[in-house]
């Protein structure tokens, strides 16, 4: 994918905003702020999800809860929601990833992730084998 078309958009983050977005539940939760035209654009999720018709707001803001996608896992979805880079570095589950950006739409990152859990899967069988032998 070419990022360059998102480079500008992480900048966004520091604009006023018109959503919030909780994710989590209990002790872990957080808020997230982002742009509801540029989320509707890059996800038929959010763009049904923010319609008149399910969306619920308070002074203007759009107020989405989503407490089965854990903030660590949204946190990577929506830096790729704005910058068209996936980058998780292994601190968080590939599985996790892979079923929020399925839920959502992110269809790319489902790709990404799914292509890497294979990789892990046959790496992880290679070097069982070479232990066997």
């Amino acid at each position: 994918m070419n990022i360059e078309p998102f480079q500008n958009y992480s900048k966004l983050l520091e604009n006023p905003f018109d959503v919030k977005i909780k994710v989590g539940e209990k002790q872990n939760n957080k808020e997230f702020k982002a742009h509801s035209i540029l989320l509707s654009a890059r996800s038929d999720y959010f763009k049904a999800a923010f319609s008149s018709r399910w969306a619920r707001r308070e002074n203007g803001i759009i107020i989405f809860d989503k407490p089965n996608i854990s903030p660590s896992v949204f946190e990577i979805l929506l830096n790729y929601i704005y910058t068209g880079v996936f980058s998780n570095n292994n601190e968080v589950n590939l599985l996790d990833i892979f079923v929020a950006a399925d839920e959502i739409g992110l269809l790319e990152i489902s790709q990404q992730v799914k292509k890497r859990l294979r990789n892990e899967a046959f790496e992880y069988r290679r070097h069982d084998m070479d232990q066997k032998e």
